[in-house]
């Protein structure tokens, strides 16, 4: 789809975001202290604003780092701006979605609207995101609003933001999508409403087989949360990806706590229990409003014909607990809705009380099954966390679990999470060229990575053995499959923003998991194999190719010694963005390139000469840095650090130099 929103093809129009920028990735995040007017995809109207999340907070009163935002969150976000004054961001012109009327007119399209809004502190600005079906000739058809997150919506009333989402039907007729951003001044100097990962996404039906055999319900164990831990010092985790929850619902870790009533591991653990689990929150003090919630639904159109007939089988469970002899609680609710927001069954789950328990911390399993009701389409699944005394809500969760039908082999479900490459960072958001993981179940019927005979050519395999991927409907290539892991290769050409990956096996297609693409997010090779004594190593090479830079005799089997002034090193990474010449990123490379972004790397604060920066020749998304060694003292940690573009990389590296 062009960003002058002309015509595309029904392929790009389904599955893949139709807002673009929705991140405000591309183009400049400024400071607040001069207005950033150029916004890509999107026209800006009254005082909005762009800021970046590492300097905003310093000059406005903008959303800080260390509040709530979302996971994986970019390095920009929308803002209402300086002025105390209403202002709106717009897509112009409309998008058309002309290509998908087949679909549309059957009624069988339909639609996810969903974006991260918020505000600072107490103040009641507020950021609300519209969108608007039109037919043909312009007329509005319907549309959804959602967002207007003000400081009761927000844990302690901080700064912050939190998911919104809505599915429903795309209206017969429709041709052209409109959105706008809405800024919304109600009190104060500044407009200090904050939207981020703001998201579109058509879906038309997939086989009824997708959704059958597979836990529908999307961070089932909270683990796709940083959670709470003896080292957490808010009253909220700063995000539960995939849930609509109220302020203090949050996720917590699993590891022993120094304080507080947070739950302790020490009996009713699921045999499944990753590292975090639903918690209802600390330091609750709404006496008002004990309960915490949050919720999620799931579109199951493309089942609709095995719904309707009335013999579709649900399996409902969950781990369900609560702390000592109180009795907070926690219920999970599923209701079958139909696309009218009629309820047409329910099923329940808890609660667990203290005697339930027997006085104990602990979680208990609990199921139910049933059949789908007919007419079905949406089910909404709610977990509901409630206070009965204490200051706490200590009700506790963990492995829900939704599965339709009762088919022994089960389709692939992306479950807890997709990082990048895991020994170069193992950053929450990816980009358009690195390796990710994905992480779940069922996601490939055997172990193996690629080998020669899957290449076409130079061209990498978008299968191995039935396991293929897609991002934004792309499809990625494939170097490693399992049945709880696959590595692939983010395509080129994917937008900035919140995207959905979806996966493919013989048996069926995963729920589509949406992942954060950056323009760039680069990460140097320092697996966790190279931590020593609490410091990360990087995992550098001397031109033997079997030598790592360490202090010798550091890790047991592994040849080492230090690097010298003058001797070249040789670094791997991943996500450093294009190069000169450009090589398509699923083709081995063939002859040497350099990066189009400038690259500086230092050796504490010396700066090093790079004789070759680019991908890394016969080998497929993997980077190659040859590094002389500047002349700096002598040191075992010494730290390595690098900027790219002139924005510092993440990671904290250290190397070993002996003159």
């Amino acid at each position: 789809m062009s960003a002058a929103g002309g015509s595309a093809s029904a392929q790009s129009i389904f599955g893949g975001n139709l807002i673009l920028n929705g991140g405000a990735e591309s183009g400049a995040g400024g400071s607040g202290l001069t207005r950033v007017t150029s916004v890509p995809g999107w026209q800006a109207t009254g005082g909005c604003d762009v800021w970046a999340y590492a300097t905003a907070y310093m000059n406005v009163n903008g959303v800080e780092p260390t509040d709530y935002v979302p996971r994986g969150a970019g390095n920009n976000y929308f803002a209402g701006g300086k002025a105390p004054a209403n202002c709106t961001f717009s897509q112009n012109p409309s998008t058309d979605i002309s290509s998908g009327a087949s679909t549309i007119d059957a009624g069988n399209a339909t639609f996810a609207l969903a974006g991260y809004f918020g505000g600072y502190r107490g103040d009641q600005d507020n950021a609300t995101l519209t969108v608007t079906f039109l037919n043909s000739s312009g007329t509005s058809l319907s549309s959804v609003t959602i967002g207007g997150i003000g400081p009761n919506d927000r844990a302690d009333q901080q700064s912050g933001m939190y998911l919104r989402k809505q599915l429903g039907q795309v209206p017969v007729g429709a041709r052209k999508v409109t959105v706008t951003l809405n800024m919304n001044w109600v009190n104060g100097d500044n407009n200090e409403a904050v939207a981020d990962n703001l998201s579109l996404i058509l879906n038309a039906p997939s086989s009824a087989q997708s959704l059958l055999g597979v836990n529908l319900i999307v961070n089932p164990g909270a683990d796709a949360s940083t959670g709470l831990n003896n080292n957490s010092t808010t009253s909220a985790s700063p995000d539960l990806p995939g849930w609509v929850r109220s302020p203090y619902l949050t996720a917590d870790s699993y590891q022993n706590d120094s304080s507080g009533d947070l739950y302790q591991p020490t009996s009713g653990v699921p045999p499944d229990a990753a590292s975090n689990y639903f918690y209802g929150g600390q330091t609750v003090v709404d006496s008002s409003n004990p309960a915490g919630t949050a919720y999620q639904d799931i579109d199951v159109t493309s089942a609709a014909s095995l719904i309707d007939a009335g013999n579709l089988a649900y399996a409902l469970s969950a781990w369900l607990g609560g702390y000592d002899g109180q009795d907070d609680n926690t219920v999970l609710t599923v209701q079958y809705q139909s696309w009218s927001g009629t309820v047409l069954g329910t099923a329940t789950l808890g609660p667990v009380l203290s005697a339930d328990r027997t006085g104990a911390s602990e979680l208990l399993q609990k199921s139910t099954n049933g059949t789908v009701p007919k007419g079905t389409r949406v089910i909404h699944v709610l977990l509901t966390i409630t206070r009965e005394s204490g200051t706490n809500n200590d009700g506790l969760a963990d492995s829900l679990s939704l599965v339709l039908g009762s088919n022994p082999n089960p389709g692939p479900e992306i479950s807890q999470t997709i990082i990048s490459a895991g020994a170069f960072g193992a950053f929450d958001a990816v980009t358009p060229g690195t390796w990710m993981e994905i992480y779940g179940a069922n996601l490939a019927k055997d172990s193996r990575q690629w080998g020669g005979a899957d290449f076409n050519g130079v061209s990498a395999p978008t299968s191995l053995d039935g396991t293929s991927v897609t991002v934004a409907g792309q499809p990625a290539a494939v170097y490693f499959i399992s049945s709880g892991q696959v590595n692939a290769l983010v395509p080129d050409g994917v937008a900035s923003g919140p995207q959905p990956v979806v996966l493919t096996t013989g048996n069926g297609t995963s729920i589509p998991f949406t992942v954060s693409v950056n323009p760039l997010e680069p990460g140097l090779l320092a697996p966790p194999s190279f931590i020593v004594n609490g410091s990360q190593y990087l995992a550098a090479l001397f031109p033997d190719g079997q030598t790592y830079v360490l202090p010798p005799n550091t890790i047991p089997g592994v040849p080492s010694r230090q690097a010298k002034p003058g001797d070249t090193i040789i670094v791997y990474g991943v996500g450093f963005g294009g190069t000169n010449p450009a090589i398509p990123n699923e083709q081995i490379t063939q002859g040497s390139n350099n990066l189009t972004n400038p690259i500086k790397v230092t050796f504490g604060s010396t700066p090093a000469t790079l004789n070759y920066f680019g991908l890394a020749p016969l080998f497929v998304g993997l980077y190659q840095f040859n590094i002389v060694v500047p002349n700096v003292p002598a040191n075992d940690l010494t730290p390595l650090t690098f900027t790219l573009g002139g924005a510092a990389g993440s990671q904290t590296l250290y190397t070993a130099v002996q003159n």
